[in-house]
């Protein structure tokens, strides 16, 4: 049996995004992962074990895998995959002259902090990127994307309520761009055309936050964790892109990208400026979120 331990601490969305690898991976997996991010892998089918990252104890790097793929750019993880004993290794590792990437992962590590063209020219490269992130970890090992699911369990006795939008109008601290403003606009019309709305909050567990997610029928985000959680549920979704790459997310037929029209003036910048939301226009959203919800605006 194939033994294969994949390194994807953070961030969440990334890490949900790559359970996607193990529909194609032989039975053996070992994943490793941050305490934050393990409620998204628990009870995982296909993870044979899992293991966080803060509480290594140095077992691992006394067991021979098969294969370890690592999606990290931090140089901890680089030297862990460089550390531990495998017949072969896909993405960042500790070599003699510093944190290097083998050919394979070329296509997706050029574009990331770990680039072997600096950062400059990895955002370039990121920018002009057609392929979704599925397709270029697909590639690294030479497997075709065709479309499989996220693999995330879905809530016990939590049903959809129907005609429930669920509105995720927050960003986290590391990409303040990400925001849209006209959310509450947007609630105040979906409101008068009779829709139930729930904005997320912050929930004391991952796994509540799920559920919020589950009880929605259509969820409007920007490039968050909602998103994929959604994605991962089969939900339909909205997405709303201001600085970062829509290419890169797989749609799944099921998920409708508003991109803002200065999206490249603003690409991969962090801090918040107003132009990038505000060239968003209130009702491109709402008639998609009418479009996912099978109505139309009147007089659209």
């Amino acid at each position: 049996m194939q033994k294969t331990l994949i390194l994807k601490l953070g961030a969440l969305g990334d890490v949900l995004r790559t359970t996607t690898l193990l529909r194609v991976l032989p039975p053996g997996v070992t994943w490793m992962t941050s305490a934050k991010s393990a409620p998204l892998l628990e009870q995982n089918p296909f993870i044979e074990r899992l293991c966080l990252g803060e509480s290594l104890d140095g077992s691992i790097l006394r067991e021979p895998f098969d294969l370890v793929i690592n999606l990290e750019d931090e140089i901890a993880a680089a030297r862990l995959a460089a550390q531990v004993t495998a017949d072969r290794r896909l993405g960042p590792y500790v070599g003699e002259n510093g944190v290097a990437y083998d050919e394979a992962s070329r296509a997706w590590f050029d574009m990331s902090l770990s680039s072997r063209f600096g950062r400059e020219k990895a955002d370039e490269l990121k920018r002009e990127n057609s392929k979704s992130y599925q397709e270029l970890i697909f590639g690294m090992l030479g497997k075709k994307f065709e479309g499989q699911e996220y693999v995330l369990k879905s809530p016990n006795g939590v049903a959809p309520v129907p005609g429930l939008i669920g509105l995720e109008s927050r960003v986290g601290d590391v990409w303040p761009m990400k925001q849209w403003n006209k959310f509450d606009g947007l609630a105040r019309e979906l409101e008068r055309l009779g829709f139930r709305l729930k904005f997320f909050e912050q929930r004391p567990r991952l796994e509540q936050y799920i559920k919020d997610v589950q009880e929605c029928e259509v969820v409007v985000s920007g490039d968050t964790l909602a998103m994929h959680i959604a994605l991962a549920l089969r939900k339909k979704v909205v997405a709303i892109f201001t600085c970062t790459s829509p290419q890169e997310i797989h749609d799944y037929g099921r998920l409708i990208k508003i991109v803002s029209p200065v999206w490249e003036k603003y690409f991969y910048r962090r801090e918040y400026i107003p132009e990038a939301a505000d060239a968003i226009p209130l009702y491109q959203v709402l008639d998609a979120v009418l479009a996912q919800a099978g109505r139309r605006r009147a007089g659209s």
